[in-house]
């Protein structure tokens, strides 16, 4: 990035430091051992933010942001009410459970954060603030 430029935007769950060992495996929504049935379960672990910031260095990183936060920024609940005017029944029920996950505090929300690494002398991108 800061050889090439552009802007890499990270969404995940995680924290600024690494939080020991976090590899959990989910299977159809669920919990279960990483080695009950390989290849069927979802493998995964919290990110390591500062780890990124550092491998991605001169790059310049963005405070880390809760997901909800940086999408209300950017307008996502103009945008949410605005595709809802044209939907009805389970269709606007599926709209609202979206926009709810992806922005509500008990939800996605906080759970997710972003961090954006870009150009040391670029302008801080829209959603995040100094």
């Amino acid at each position: 990035i800061a050889g090439f430029g552009g802007i890499a935007l990270i969404f995940d769950y995680g924290d600024w430091h690494s939080l020991g060992d976090t590899l959990q495996a989910l299977q159809s929504h669920q919990p279960v051992s990483p080695f009950d049935s390989p290849g069927e379960a979802d493998l995964t672990a919290h990110v390591d933010f500062e780890a990124l910031a550092l491998a991605a260095a001169p790059a310049r990183h963005t405070r880390l942001t809760p997901q909800g936060v940086f999408l209300e920024r950017l307008g996502i609940t103009a945008r949410a009410q605005a595709l809802a005017k044209g939907l009805a029944g389970s269709d606007l029920g599926s709209h609202v459970a979206g926009h709810r996950r992806l922005t509500h505090a008990d939800e996605m929300g906080t759970l997710f954060k972003v961090m954006a690494l870009n150009e040391p002398d670029s302008p801080l991108p829209p959603g995040f603030e100094p």
